[in-house]
C-alpha cells in the first residue's frame, strides 16, 4: 500500500471520529453547557424544578462519542505512518 492510500484511510478515520464526537457527545454537551438557568428553572421556594438536560455521561455518549473517536484517531495516526520509517 502506498503513502497516498494510507493517507486517505487515515483521513477517513479522522473524519469518522470527528462526526461521531460531534454527533454523540459535543451536541449534548453544548445543550447542557448553554442552558439558561433564568428561563429553565421554576422556583417554588422549597423546591426547584429545572429543565436542564443531563450531562452526557451515559454509556452511548461516552463510548461512541469519546472512546471510539479516540480509538479511530489513534488508528488513523498509526496507519498513516510509513512502516519503513524509523522514529
Amino acid at each position: 500500500m502506498n503513502r497516498d492510500q494510507r493517507r486517505v484511510i487515515a483521513l477517513a478515520a479522522y473524519g469518522v471520529a470527528l462526526v461521531l464526537f460531534l454527533f454523540f457527545f459535543a451536541s449534548e454537551f453544548w445543550s447542557w453547557a448553554t442552558w439558561d438557568k433564568a428561563r429553565g428553572t421554576l422556583d417554588f421556594g422549597i423546591i426547584k424544578l429545572t429543565t436542564r438536560p443531563p450531562f452526557p455521561n451515559d454509556a452511548k455518549s461516552v463510548l461512541v462519542g469519546l472512546v471510539l473517536p479516540i480509538a479511530l484517531a489513534a488508528f488513523g495516526r498509526v496507519f498513516e505512518r510509513d512502516p519503513g520509517r524509523k522514529d
